[in-house]
């Protein structure tokens, strides 16, 4: 055991408990949802799809997520764990489900920060600066420098890290909305007016089960919440309320953003959207704030560094937890001991960001970014089935004492059928490329998967099935003894 592993006081080196209030759980998630990246990313490629309801695209995802979110919060409540979704969906049906999904969590979380700041960088920051300042600054270059934050913040600890999201989240939400407000109130061609919450124009989308799934993946982020389960204060009940409040702020957030952008671009001008050669936000900014248009860059240099911070923290605790367990290789379940953080599991997740990295810049920028989107949104309606299932199958047939109508049936059931809707109607048929390629990719991931479970099973190595167990039972019983949380500071983080 090197020094970063040794006991302290002869206790195994572990994660801080308690670290997280409510309020860091919730910004958690809303900052690796990356508010206003999440605009950014989506809002031209929804516009495209859904057109001028686009704002009710993000209401239709969001009720479907916020049905989600109340179904897993009831596993979230069962078993809190930095294992989050793997460690949920393992011990509601079976170990290897739980692998499946900690599977698909892999593709998604670890390569998510590399890539959206990278597409940031190429899509926003150098064409932004170079027209208007002149002045060339390649893309990779504000990755580098991103990255470096991000990674100085990551092995420094979950109190560093929820500070530093905190603030970055609450200033580009805040920059976001006043932009929307100004957009409101000074609005295109086309007036002031309600037309995108208008139903009518439903029939006017040019592919609405399309614009679901971009407007899905504008949700994608929260489910990073489920790893601080083991750092969160009181996780019972902290995680699962943070689960739900993240889907209905950022769910608020979205609807009146989109609107303001779509209004005071000129709601008479939305076919123009898609192709905009510039991000439709800048254009507004520069239109209502001359300027004072770069304090947009500021919210999207905030945004991408809080989401990267974000995919950082979830992906290497649920790493940490399966190497802990052995699902993974057991190296990765090391934590340092000054920091606290599992580095080992930090380390993974900067080599699979350098190689997100290298795809992007081979493939390109923009091809990587929409095929990963497609392939990861896909990939989501996976993991959520996944967990619907659990929450079903467990409250049935172990805690049929405590179920409940709604909680445990109707909303997975109505969740993980609409989601089924939307990932039929996105794969048949196929989307154009690059956005086809996702749902081929995220196939053959799936069937890689099933090759290691079925080989792991012939050859009898599957001690881990009975090792995740056990692991379950020190988990639950760390739980239920008193942890106090590491100071009043934490306390209302």
């Amino acid at each position: 055991m090197s020094t970063v592993d040794k006991p302290v006081d002869g206790q195994e080196p572990g994660l801080v408990h308690g670290a997280l209030g409510l309020p860091g759980v919730v910004l958690q998630g809303v900052a690796t949802i990356g508010p206003a990246f999440g605009i950014l990313a989506v809002f031209q490629a929804t516009v495209g799809n859904a057109g001028i309801v686009a704002p009710l695209a993000f209401l239709f995802a969001g009720l479907i997520m916020l049905a989600t979110t109340a179904s897993v919060s009831q596993l979230a409540k069962a078993w809190p764990s930095a294992g989050g979704w793997y460690t949920w969906i393992a011990k509601a049906i079976h170990p290897r489900a739980g692998f499946l999904g900690g599977w698909v969590w892999s593709i998604y979380l670890p390569p998510a920060a590399m890539l959206t700041v990278s597409y940031m960088s190429y899509a926003v920051l150098e064409p932004a600066i170079n027209s208007q300042y002149g002045v060339d600054i390649p893309w990779w270059v504000f990755v580098l420098v991103c990255f470096a934050v991000v990674m100085a913040v990551s092995y420094r600890g979950i109190m560093l890290s929820a500070r530093f999201m905190m603030v970055a989240t609450v200033i580009e939400m805040i920059i976001m909305v006043a932009l929307a407000a100004s957009g409101l109130l000074f609005p295109g061609d086309g007036g002031f007016n309600f037309e995108p919450f208008n139903p009518a124009n439903l029939a006017s989308a040019p592919n609405l089960f399309l614009g679901f799934v971009f407007s899905i993946f504008a949700f994608s982020g929260w489910e990073s919440i489920a790893p601080m389960a083991e750092e969160s204060n009181n996780p019972r009940r902290n995680v699962p309320r943070g689960l739900v409040l993240t889907i209905v702020v950022h769910g608020c957030f979205l609807l009146f953003v989109t609107w303001g952008l779509l209004v005071g671009t000129g709601t008479n001008t939305v076919a123009a959207i898609p192709d905009a050669a510039a991000f439709p936000g800048f254009t507004l900014a520069v239109r209502l704030w001359h300027g004072a248009w770069v304090i947009m860059l500021l919210a999207l240099l905030n945004s991408a560094i809080a989401v990267a911070i974000g995919c950082f923290n979830g992906a290497s605790r649920t790493w940490y937890a399966m190497g802990r367990v052995g699902a993974l290789p057991s190296f990765l379940g090391k934590i340092n001991v000054k920091h606290k953080t599992p580095y080992n599991a930090i380390h993974l997740t900067v080599a699979t960001s350098v190689l997100a990295f290298v795809l992007a810049a081979t493939f390109g920028v923009a091809s990587t970014y929409f095929t990963w989107a497609t392939l990861i949104t896909l990939g989501l309606i996976v993991l959520y089935t996944l967990a619907n299932v659990g929450v079903v199958y467990h409250y049935l047939h172990r805690r049929r004492q405590e179920f409940n109508v709604f909680k445990h049936l109707i909303f997975p059931v109505v969740s993980t059928g609409a989601m089924g809707i939307v990932f039929f109607k996105t794969v048949v048929p196929l989307p154009e490329a690059p956005e086809r390629y996702g749902p081929v990719v995220l196939g053959l991931w799936l069937l890689l998967a099933v090759f290691i479970l079925i080989f792991l099973r012939l050859r009898g190595r599957e001690e881990w099935l009975a090792r995740t167990a056990e692991a379950f039972e020190e988990a639950d019983q760390a739980e239920s003894d008193e942890v106090p949380p590491v100071g009043e500071t934490a306390r209302g983080m």
